[in-house]
């Protein structure tokens, strides 16, 4: 049997999630005391209503004092706002290619290249001497970085970072996977009320 990287990942667009986002979302703000807790896979967050506009929602770390703005009210359900949440992780990129980059090639010989296989697009790693790495797509011209001392030994989890670090439209160049992968994830939101 055959396997299609796309057979669960695919997922027809729903409509609004492509929707313009509000200049607030992602950034911080003032909110009100908490009223929720949020369990998204192993991450904790508190859930308010924004100061100011009780009819938006800003979440935080648990245990932490800063809160970010969403554009969502509670009326949105807490499927799309803990898929908003996930979204504006800054590992959310990372944790996405860690599961779902399938490596198709691997030299076994410097410069190590590694050719990639994510829902459909193609991109390819090198990885050099001295922490440095090379990343490109499809055939498009190689993109440089130097890792430094935060390149991890292993070898996928090192072209993912390089692939990070040289493209500043990777994420665009993932989506809707991304959105669509967080959202399944999502389904599994437990939610407790804080009193």
């Amino acid at each position: 049997m055959q396997m299609h990287p796309q057979m669960t990942d695919i997922q027809t667009p729903r409509p609004g999630a492509d929707r313009p986002r509000s200049a607030s979302h992602g950034h911080s703000c003032r909110a009100k005391a908490p009223f929720a807790r949020l369990g998204i896979g192993p991450g904790t967050y508190e859930v308010a209503e924004m100061a100011g506009d009780s009819a938006l929602l800003a979440f935080r770390v648990e245990g932490q004092q800063e809160w970010t703005a969403l554009d969502r009210p509670i009326s949105d359900g807490w499927v799309e706002i803990a898929a908003d949440i996930m979204l504006l992780d800054p590992d959310v990129l990372f944790e996405f290619l860690q599961t779902h980059a399938l490596r198709v090639t691997t030299e076994t010989e410097p410069p190590y290249e590694m050719e990639f296989d994510t829902l459909g697009v193609r991109w390819s790693a090198r990885l050099l001497e001295n922490r440095d790495g090379e990343v490109r797509f499809g055939d498009e011209a190689w993109q440089h970085a130097r890792l430094g001392l935060q390149a991890p030994r292993d070898g996928r989890a090192r072209a993912i970072m390089i692939l990070l670090a040289t493209t500043r439209d990777a994420r665009a160049r993932f989506e809707p996977h991304i959105s669509n992968w967080a959202r399944r994830i999502s389904q599994g939101v437990s939610v407790q009320p804080i009193l």
